[in-house]
């Protein structure tokens, strides 16, 4: 599983999916509570982590206008 943070109290990861364990998924947590998901499994690690970190930054401004 691949991890990646901001300043903001938000967590990316990146892990195989359940369905199928070819493929990725990624999610954002701000503690222990999913706050943003992938919507459909990726076909690689890669993939799932360029689009989970351009979520991840979106979802930090969002967190830091609102804070």
């Amino acid at each position: 599983m691949t991890v990646a943070e901001t300043s903001a109290p938000l967590r990316l990861h990146v892990q195989s999916c359940k369905e199928d364990p070819s493929r990725y998924c990624w999610f954002i947590q701000e503690r222990e509570h999913i706050v943003r998901q992938s919507c459909y499994s990726l076909p690689d690690e890669h993939e799932a982590l360029a689009q989970g970190c351009q979520a991840l930054q979106e979802a930090a401004a969002i967190w830091r206008d609102s804070h």
